[in-house]
Protein backbone atom coordinates (compact mmCIF):
# COMPACT_ATOMS: atom_id res chain seq x y z
CA UNK A 1 0.00 0.00 0.00
CA UNK A 2 1.25 3.48 -0.83
CA UNK A 3 1.92 5.70 2.17
CA UNK A 4 -0.89 8.14 2.83
CA UNK A 5 0.17 11.78 2.51
CA UNK A 6 -1.39 14.93 3.90
CA UNK A 7 -2.33 16.14 0.42
CA UNK A 8 -4.03 12.84 -0.48
CA UNK A 9 -5.94 12.81 2.80
CA UNK A 10 -7.05 16.44 2.53
CA UNK A 11 -8.14 16.09 -1.09
CA UNK A 12 -10.23 13.03 -0.21
CA UNK A 13 -11.71 14.68 2.87
CA UNK A 14 -12.26 17.93 0.95
CA UNK A 15 -14.36 16.22 -1.68
CA UNK A 16 -16.47 14.45 0.91
CA UNK A 17 -16.79 17.58 3.04
CA UNK A 18 -18.27 19.47 0.08
CA UNK A 19 -20.69 16.63 -0.68
CA UNK A 20 -21.90 16.52 2.93
CA UNK A 21 -22.29 20.31 3.00
CA UNK A 22 -24.30 20.11 -0.24
CA UNK A 23 -26.61 17.67 1.54
CA UNK A 24 -27.27 20.32 4.19
CA UNK A 25 -25.06 19.16 7.06
CA UNK A 26 -23.24 21.86 9.04
CA UNK A 27 -19.45 22.28 8.88
CA UNK A 28 -18.71 20.24 11.98
CA UNK A 29 -20.87 17.26 11.06
CA UNK A 30 -19.58 17.33 7.49
CA UNK A 31 -16.01 17.33 8.76
CA UNK A 32 -16.60 14.41 11.12
CA UNK A 33 -18.36 12.38 8.44
CA UNK A 34 -15.57 13.11 5.97
CA UNK A 35 -12.83 11.97 8.34
CA UNK A 36 -14.89 8.90 9.19
CA UNK A 37 -15.00 8.08 5.47
CA UNK A 38 -11.24 8.62 5.19
CA UNK A 39 -10.63 6.33 8.15
CA UNK A 40 -12.73 3.65 6.50
CA UNK A 41 -10.87 4.00 3.18
CA UNK A 42 -7.28 4.43 4.42
CA UNK A 43 -7.45 2.95 7.91
CA UNK A 44 -7.83 4.88 11.16
CA UNK A 45 -4.17 4.49 12.17
CA UNK A 46 -2.93 5.83 8.83
CA UNK A 47 -5.23 8.85 9.04
CA UNK A 48 -4.18 9.50 12.64
CA UNK A 49 -0.49 9.21 11.72
CA UNK A 50 -0.81 11.77 8.91
CA UNK A 51 -2.68 14.20 11.14
CA UNK A 52 -0.16 13.84 13.99
CA UNK A 53 2.87 14.34 11.71
CA UNK A 54 1.45 17.32 9.84
CA UNK A 55 2.41 20.90 10.50
CA UNK A 56 0.00 23.69 9.62
CA UNK A 57 -2.75 21.10 9.26
CA UNK A 58 -5.57 23.57 9.86
CA UNK A 59 -4.29 26.03 7.26
CA UNK A 60 -3.91 23.29 4.65
CA UNK A 61 -7.33 21.80 5.42
CA UNK A 62 -9.11 25.15 5.15
CA UNK A 63 -7.26 25.96 1.92
CA UNK A 64 -8.33 22.67 0.30
CA UNK A 65 -11.94 23.15 1.37
CA UNK A 66 -11.94 26.78 0.19
CA UNK A 67 -10.72 25.69 -3.24
CA UNK A 68 -13.12 22.75 -3.58
CA UNK A 69 -16.29 24.41 -2.27
CA UNK A 70 -15.77 28.07 -1.41
CA UNK A 71 -19.52 28.60 -1.11
CA UNK A 72 -19.44 26.54 2.09
CA UNK A 73 -16.19 27.86 3.57
CA UNK A 74 -15.75 31.51 2.65
CA UNK A 75 -18.49 33.68 4.10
Amino acid sequence: MIELTLLTLLNYVGNNFCEYRDLGHDNYKSLLLSYSDASYKFGPLEVKKVIEKSENFKVAAVAIAAIKCPQHVVK
